[in-house]
């Protein structure tokens, strides 16, 4: 039994050195580049190329993300979003998450499972919407932006320095000609990868002429934005969602 034990030990020590150090020969260094008007010009070709004003304007967004188990409404005019998976319902204001709403099969959640819901309920609206819409983040509230050059290309590197639950993390975008991004390096912290590359493909226009990708390739992991809605009301995206008119 003590040998078994011990070899059990062993792989599993294997398999953590094999581990890191594999994470270490793919990751890559955050490349350094430069402030100033190259970038921000960039980052115009980026945003023109999107139709920024659409996206500004639309005033409900509803998708399904990861696998097709996290669903949103997201009032954009007043920044409530509305964030359910498997039994639970969250209607939170982003701006004030001490105002926030959750429900299990529609039952109002006791004060004891609260806090760890409503964090559980940011996570996955931070990320999942950021994968909705990132490139119309690049101007963020405490972004800084350089235009990096690699291999006769130019890139634009984004890095958030405040916001969301993790801070500090960089995004170096992609784009073709036409400034229509095609995928970005990710130095975040919750990847171990550092460097690793996204794709932002399958794009599509939406009623109004604001653009997302519905499709995105990360190594062997695919993962797909579904169930696209726009409007100006709340029925023109759900009608079933009458806790969410408030």
């Amino acid at each position: 039994m003590k040998k078994i034990l011990k070899w059990i030990l062993i792989v599993i020590i294997m398999f953590l050195v094999g581990l890191f150090v594999a994470t270490k020969i793919m990751s890559k260094d955050i490349p350094v580049g430069k402030t100033g008007p190259a970038a921000e010009a960039l980052a115009d070709k980026i945003l023109n190329r999107l139709n920024e004003p659409a996206w500004d304007s639309l005033q409900y967004i509803s998708w399904t993300f990861f696998r097709g188990e996290h669903h949103y409404i997201w009032n954009k005019s007043n920044n409530t979003g509305l964030i359910e998976w498997a039994d639970y319902s969250v209607l939170m204001e982003l701006n004030n998450l001490d105002n926030t709403i959750i429900k299990k099969e529609g039952n109002l959640v006791e004060k004891e499972d609260y806090e760890n819901l409503k964090q559980t309920a940011w996570a996955f609206w931070c990320n999942d919407s950021f994968w909705l819409c990132a490139p119309y983040k690049i101007r963020d509230k405490g972004t800084k932006r350089s235009l990096i050059e690699q291999n006769g290309k130019q890139g634009l590197l984004v890095t958030y320095q405040s916001g969301g639950t993790t801070p500090g993390d960089s995004y170096l975008w992609w784009v073709d000609e036409t400034g229509l991004p095609t995928s970005y390096d990710m130095w975040t912290s919750i990847i171990p990868i550092k460097g690793i590359n996204a794709t932002w493909i399958n794009w599509e226009t939406l009623p109004g002429g604001a653009m997302i990708a519905k499709t995105h390739k990360l190594g062997p992991v695919e993962m797909s934005v579904s169930n696209v809605k726009v409007g100006l009301t709340l029925e023109s995206v759900d009608s079933s969602k009458n806790e969410f008119a408030r």
